[in-house]
This record gives C-alpha cells, structure tokens and sequence, in this order.
C-alpha cells in the first residue's frame, strides 16, 4: 500500500470521529486542571502530557477543539484561528496528521439536489 497523500477539495468538511471526541474530553478535563495551576509552564506541561498520552503534538488539542463544533473546512477553522498565530498550512498539516491517526473524519458530500423534470413543450 503507498504511502499517498488523499487530497480534499477547498469544500470538504471534516468533523472529530469517535476517537477524537474522547480526546477532546480529556484535553478539555486536562485544560480546566491546569487553570488551577500556577501559570503557563503548569499549562504548557499539561497539554505535552495530554499529547504524549495520545501519540499526538500538544497542539493538536487546539485544531480538534476547533472541529468539535462540527463540520468545518480548513479555511474556516484557519481563520477562526488566526488570533492563535496559526497559519492556514499549519491547519492543513494538522488535519492531515489527525486524519491519519483517526482523530478527524471528513463529512460526507450532500447529495446532488434532484433534477429538475424535462420541460415539455407542446
């Protein structure tokens, strides 16, 4: 099997599978631990923790928060992190890497909407 790349069109969207969810449980819970701490350091080795336990980068936390919400492209969940200093390439990369690990999962296409009935003239 190669190791190919699939690609998505600018439109697909993607949501968290099962498996993401759960880790966005546990980030959540890992996150509200760490506000009781005594500042960033605390916060910053909670999310390495909580993404060591997962096999994932401690940024990941933050992209699969953002597709909690439900069905996003990347280009919605990149401007919606902006104030971040994330870049739409990192959101592409890491999508990618969540997709891979079956964190994400992208939104089936809706159906084509019906034809319409031949116009008959007579």
């Amino acid at each position: 099997m190669s190791d190919e790349k699939v690609r998505y069109g600018r439109s697909q969207k993607f949501q968290l599978s099962a498996k993401g969810t759960e880790a966005v449980a546990s980030y959540s819970a890992v996150i509200e631990a760490a506000k009781a701490g005594t500042g960033r350091a605390q916060f910053d080795a909670a999310r390495a923790t909580w993404g060591a336990s997962l096999g994932l980068s401690a940024e990941d936390g933050l992209y699969l928060v953002e597709f909690e919400a439900g069905g996003r492209t990347i280009s919605e969940a990149a401007r919606n992190l902006e104030a971040c200093d994330t870049t739409a390439k990192a959101v592409k990369d890491a999508v990618e890497r969540l997709l891979k690990c079956g964190m994400l999962e992208p939104l089936p296409a809706p159906p084509p909407p019906p034809a319409a009935p031949p116009r008959r003239y007579w």
